[in-house]
């Protein structure tokens, strides 16, 4: 639907909240994801294709920066799904349940899941203000593992307080809406 010149944008699209969070999001995770692929992608191909399998000669590290990568990945990938509601999630008995006993059962769920996430990215942020101490490094580059406990934390929080915020709008609302990827 397109707008007129004098017409404004929806207030969704304006203001802070829920709406901005969701596209900020999207953006951010789209780009990074789709960066992060693409580069694991051609390092790949380049070293096991090319260089190991035809000029016998691999990159070194290469393996150490696909490792590094593949967390990275998933770790910007925690909060987006849980925002779009892709994790995994089994409903046969709250299907059965009474309505706000569902209710109730899921506000249980997603409290004691951000809990239990925070109390996560707590002890990764602990682990990564270690890893340098103990030598938690890369194989072939010794590359400190201490950045990727904290990307790691920082996802993880934000997954925490994805499930607690969902949490209070399932009190005031009786529902959590997730992110929808379609097209309006």
């Amino acid at each position: 639907m397109a707008r007129t010149a004098t017409s404004r944008p929806p207030a969704a699209e304006t203001a802070p909240g829920p709406g901005f969070f969701d596209r900020w999001l999207v953006r951010i995770a789209l780009a990074t994801g789709g960066t992060v692929l693409t580069v694991m992608t051609l390092l790949c191909v380049v070293n096991v294709l090319i260089m190991r399998k035809l000029l016998a000669a691999p990159i070194v590290g290469a393996e150490d920066a696909l490792i590094l990568l593949l967390v990275t990945f998933v770790a910007l990938s925690i909060p987006f799904g849980a925002r779009t509601g892709a994790h995994i999630e089994i409903e046969v008995v709250s299907e059965m349940l009474p309505r706000r006993i569902a209710l109730g059962q899921q506000l249980v769920a997603r409290l004691a899941g951000g809990a239990f996430l925070a109390l996560m990215a707590w002890q990764l942020a602990e682990a990564g203000s270690q890893a340098a101490r103990f030598g938690e490094v890369t194989q072939q580059l010794e590359l400190s593992y201490e950045p990727f406990y904290y990307l790691l934390a920082l996802c993880f929080g934000l997954f925490a307080a994805i499930q607690i915020a969902d949490a209070w709008r399932m009190m005031r609302t009786g529902a959590a809406d997730m992110l929808s990827l379609e097209e309006e």
